[in-house]
């Protein structure tokens, strides 16, 4: 499987990527919201996951344009964020949401519930 993984700290970043990684998945990084959907585009992944604060504003507006673009919106999309904001991630269009500080494998679990719904 092919994960967009969108985060501006590189230590996150770091873990995340490692952590997919020996799950046998590949990574693709992005770190600024404008960086998502042409990432997207031109990778073609089967799942984004992406914290709600990046460098440059919250990933609302690229969440709605993930979903309202044709080739992009069948794409399941986890948001992680420091402060609940699930109940506006959902309603914009994301497929799960995950608070953190989360465990490794809350995430996973998470990672491969999404991929078996799609």
């Amino acid at each position: 499987m092919k994960i967009l993984v969108a985060d501006d700290d590189m230590v996150m970043l770091g873990l995340l990527r490692t952590l997919i990684e020996l799950e046998g998945d590949q990574v693709m990084t992005a770190t600024r919201p404008e960086q998502i959907i042409p990432a997207a585009i031109k990778e073609e992944p089967d799942m984004i996951l992406m914290d709600y604060h990046l460098a440059g504003g919250d990933v609302m507006d690229t969440l709605i344009e993930l979903k309202s673009t044709a080739e992009l919106k069948e794409i399941p999309i986890l948001v992680t964020s420091g402060m609940d904001r699930e109940v506006a991630c959902l309603r914009a269009g994301a497929d799960g949401f995950i608070l953190k500080p989360f465990r490794p494998t809350q995430l996973l679990d998470r990672i491969r519930l999404l991929a078996d719904r799609s």
